[in-house]
């Protein structure tokens, strides 16, 4: 009996010590577990410490996940690989246009950047742009739109990841399982009134599309190309049909950068040879392309 005491006993702690360091653990427990009369919207996160995210007593709003909730509770940030590349590069009063926006996080941080004079977000989740409203609505040069940006203007299918609330695509797998009908516009006429508007700025665009990056940059007219100064967009695999337009538009812009945490701890620069090999290992990384 003993025995059987102190077993459990340490398996208790075992247990409790598992979850306490580990965040994830219990937010896809929660994820997963059945809700039948009622659910959590989204939490509220009131900082402690100051972070490129947010300050002492600020406050956050998120969906419960098991990536990005545990990630912001254990470090306080998030990816701010672009934040600090535009702190430390930008030189000129700029445009930000998020695409693919997600909670606005990377918005918020960019916002933080003094020769950031207007960010533009977009944003086809009703759920997750709600909060990124309230994520943003301290800034008062922000527009904020409840739709992404396609080839053409339609509703498309966008399938989601329970666990994890940035993970929403066009694309369905065995994690994104949940299909929602969402609205999407023209990335080519929303791009024009952008550029029309802001002569004297520079423009800068992200996005962030899960897996729809490259057709999107592809489907960019090349004029509207050649007046960004930074483009950031999310890789991991490229289709043989999308190659030979891909590598073309590339030239377009003078300078290629790739993050990739995985293989390299900083940014690396390189030419259209490099990134191909990228493409062969079939790991996630950033791209920054330079005008």
């Amino acid at each position: 009996m003993r025995l059987k005491r102190l077993l459990q006993k340490k398996t208790k702690k075992f247990i409790i010590k598992k979850l306490s360091n580990n965040y994830s653990t219990l937010f896809q427990s929660l994820n997963i577990s059945k809700k039948k009369y009622c659910y959590i919207p989204h939490v509220e996160l009131k900082f402690i410490k100051n972070s490129s995210l947010a300050k002492i007593g600020e406050t956050i709003y998120l969906k419960i996940d098991g990536q990005i909730l545990p990630k912001i509770l254990e470090t306080g940030d998030f990816d701010n690989f672009l934040f600090n590349f535009l702190k430390k590069n930008l030189k000129k009063n700029s445009v930000f246009i998020d695409v693919g926006a997600n909670h606005g996080f990377v918005s918020k941080q960019v916002s933080n950047i003094k020769y950031i004079k207007k960010i533009i977000t977009y944003e086809p989740v009703k759920e997750i742009f709600t909060l990124s409203r309230l994520n943003l609505k301290k800034i008062n040069y922000v527009d904020q739109y409840n739709y992404g940006w396609s080839k053409k203007n339609k509703k498309y299918p966008l399938y989601e990841n329970p666990t994890n609330s940035g993970d929403y695509s066009l694309f369905p797998n065995k994690q994104r399982n949940i299909r929602h009908v969402f609205n999407f516009k023209n990335a080519n006429d929303q791009l024009k009134k952008i550029i029309l508007k802001n002569k004297k700025n520079d423009i800068i665009l992200k996005t962030d599309c899960q897996g729809y990056d490259i057709e999107l940059f592809n489907s960019i007219n090349d004029n509207y190309l050649k007046s960004i100064k930074y483009y950031f967009l999310e890789c991991r695999d490229i289709k043989l049909s999308q190659e030979k337009v891909f590598y073309k538009k590339l030239k377009n812009f003078k300078n290629i950068l790739v993050s990739c945490p995985i293989i390299q701890k900083d940014l690396k620069k390189i030419n259209q040879e490099n990134l191909k090999k990228y493409f062969r290992l079939k790991i996630e990384f950033d791209l920054i392309l330079i005008k």
